[in-house]
């Protein structure tokens, strides 16, 4: 069986890069706060190099997640490199094949728009980003937090977030394979991806030895997209449209909460309550309800959410009549 520490010491040793099998994070200061970070636990295998002329960190990060109501901890790949040199917004990029859960309670970030007149090739560009990301201004906390303070929801202005609208980026975004992306405070980090179409709960996504070149690669090449993007023209009548908004996920969670408890009870009294000489399934078929009436109650939070969205709140609507 493969010691992954030791492979990551015999690749770090070959390439002449510093290794740290205990580590207690990142370096660099200023990316500890960076949201990839935000739940770590603690971390291994720590490689600090330079790799195509830019300094970078490598390391696995122990993180806990919820599932399916159990907590459990996983570990992920991580690289980190500085983009002083970049002026570069602020933003988070989850790819949404690992953001499920959130597409569902619709928060989804920024959509690109195009006019019905761009040519093909935009377009598709366009909805290839729009399927496979969901783009947020400012971090993903941070947008989702502005949404919900600011009655108007406040959109990023394409001049701010135009670095990463170019044609150059959205292809090749088109075509990498990455995960989590997120720029803050002069840093970069990306988050190795999961490749697995079936994976468990709670499945670690590591990456060991010569493997971590290929997201050093990744994240390189982002960024020479990123600096070659500055010298691009913006795509013509590009616009960004907000798809949070708090009354859906308010309405969705309420949904959830409210189908699991009516799940549970109905559940309790067809197990309890009900004589068996009416009903031809076991007692244990009926435990089923709980999840069927859970899931069909978030459904239904996601319509309420829908129908808040089309009605204006007191505040919008003062706004809207100044």
């Amino acid at each position: 069986m493969t010691n992954p520490q030791h492979t990551n010491l015999t690749w770090a040793q070959e390439n002449g890069y510093e290794f740290h099998a205990d580590t207690d994070g990142v370096i660099s200061e200023g990316a500890r706060s960076l949201d990839i970070f935000r739940k770590a636990e603690s971390f291994r295998d720590h490689v600090l190099g330079n790799f195509r002329n830019r300094p970078f960190e490598i390391l696995d990060v122990q993180v806990e997640l919820m599932r399916g109501g159990e907590f459990g901890s996983v570990w992920n790949t991580v690289v980190l490199i500085p983009t002083a040199e970049l002026d570069l917004p602020n933003f988070d990029l989850l790819p949404r094949r690992e953001t499920g859960g959130m597409s569902f309670l619709g928060i989804k970030g920024l959509d690109l728009k195009l006019g019905p007149t761009a040519a093909q090739e935009e377009k598709q560009l366009v909805e290839a980003f729009n399927k496979n990301y969901s783009l947020f201004g400012g971090g993903a906390f941070e947008a989702m937090e502005a949404s919900i303070k600011s009655a108007d929801h406040l959109v990023p202005s394409l001049a701010d977030m135009a670095s990463i609208c170019k044609p150059g980026v959205l292809r090749f975004l088109s075509t990498a394979r990455t995960g989590f992306i997120e720029v803050q405070n002069g840093y970069l980090a990306i988050r190795a991806p999961e490749t697995r179409m079936i994976t468990g709960a709670f499945s670690d996504i590591v990456l060991q030895g010569s493997e971590r070149e290929s997201l050093l690669a990744v994240a390189n090449e982002l960024l020479d997209v990123l600096a070659n993007a500055a010298r691009e023209t913006p795509l013509r009548g590009l616009t960004l449209e907000n798809t949070f908004n708090p009354r859906q996920l308010l309405g969705s969670v309420i949904g959830g909460v409210v189908g699991f408890c009516l799940g549970g009870f109905i559940g309790i009294l067809l197990m309890f309550l009900l004589n068996e000489k009416y009903l031809s399934l076991p007692k244990e078929m009926y435990l089923f309800l709980i999840p069927v009436l859970a899931f069909g109650g978030s459904v239904l939070g996601r319509f309420i959410g829908n129908t808040l969205m089309r009605f204006k709140w007191p505040d919008e609507a003062s706004h809207s009549s100044d």
